[in-house]
């Protein structure tokens, strides 16, 4: 099931890798990245620890349940900009069985990791898809995708400063 979303080769991973980079810049959230890389015993995408939430006890369960709630959005936002960069930098448009498997991954994700409602995530999905489509389309943010994409497979690695340099562009759109 989940094969379709395996990358086919170093350029297409390079291009979901940008996706997210940029959707985590679109959504101010560009302080929760670490870095990027390309190599094999790497993660792909490293986050800062400010995006990870241990809980804290000082907390009440209201700040906690938003913190859970962002890191979702955040989470989903990236899963639709990895999908839509690596087919609309390539030309083509993400199939419907493809865009169904990412809707019923954040569904299922938001009912798992926040309990929400199957109509909560899905105004989750709904949300990010119209916004992260828009952006995808947008020519130059593909070509600034695929300038990153190709740093990065030259590069191998970028610490989160550099992502934001290479990103730098798209502060103008």
């Amino acid at each position: 099931m989940y094969d379709r979303l395996k990358y086919t080769d170093e350029t297409d991973k390079s291009l979901g890798i940008a996706g997210m980079a940029i959707t985590l810049m679109a959504c101010d959230c560009e302080d929760m990245l670490a870095g990027v890389s390309l190599e094999e015993d790497e993660e792909s995408l490293s986050m800062a620890e400010e995006f990870f939430f241990g809980g804290n006890p000082r907390f009440s369960a209201k700040i906690a349940w938003n913190e859970l709630l962002r890191q979702f959005q955040v989470t989903a936002a990236m899963l639709i900009g990895n999908v839509l960069c690596r087919r609309f930098c390539t030309g083509t448009s993400p199939d419907a069985d493809m865009l169904r498997l990412v809707h019923d991954i954040i569904i299922e994700e938001g009912s798992n990791y926040c309990s929400l409602d199957e109509d909560e995530s899905e105004a989750v999905y709904n949300k990010n898809y119209r916004y992260y489509n828009s952006l995808f389309t947008h020519p130059t943010v593909a070509i600034v995708a695929r300038d990153f994409a190709s740093a990065l497979r030259m590069q191998r690695r970028m610490t989160a400063g550099d992502v934001i340099d290479n990103l730098r562009r798209l502060g103008s759109i």
